[in-house]
């Protein structure tokens, strides 16, 4: 079931990798373009820069982080240790995010393989 909804947010316009981690950086589900390797590192290191930056400010907890340039990356934690990473290029962010917010319960809760 994972799997297959990790799947689904491939399919969105510009996504090439989505991929499930947890809050140690390991790699939990991966589905992308054949190919092509998960961005593991890149998303880790944004994801400690991020936190880094809002424990700095005293801005609390980061629940999402978005990453736009040639390539974009969107980072967002949807439940206690699990964090979804979508990578790609083009697409619209908006769209991505209503994809997250919709599939949220299934990827939270469903246990991996």
């Amino acid at each position: 079931m994972l799997q297959r909804a990790l799947a689904g947010l491939c399919r969105l316009e510009g996504v090439n990798h989505a991929m499930l981690i947890d809050g140690s950086g390991q790699l939990l589900a991966s589905v992308g373009e054949e190919g092509i390797f998960a961005p593991v590192d890149q998303a880790i290191e944004m994801l400690n820069v991020a936190q880094e930056t809002g424990h700095a400010l005293g801005l609390g907890q980061i629940y999402e982080v978005w990453s736009e340039s040639s390539s974009r990356m969107v980072l967002d934690v949807v439940g206690p240790n699990r964090i979804v990473v979508l990578s790609g290029g083009g697409g619209r962010l908006a769209r991505w995010r209503h994809a997250l917010d919709r599939d949220r319960r299934i990827i939270a809760t469903t246990p991996q393989m």
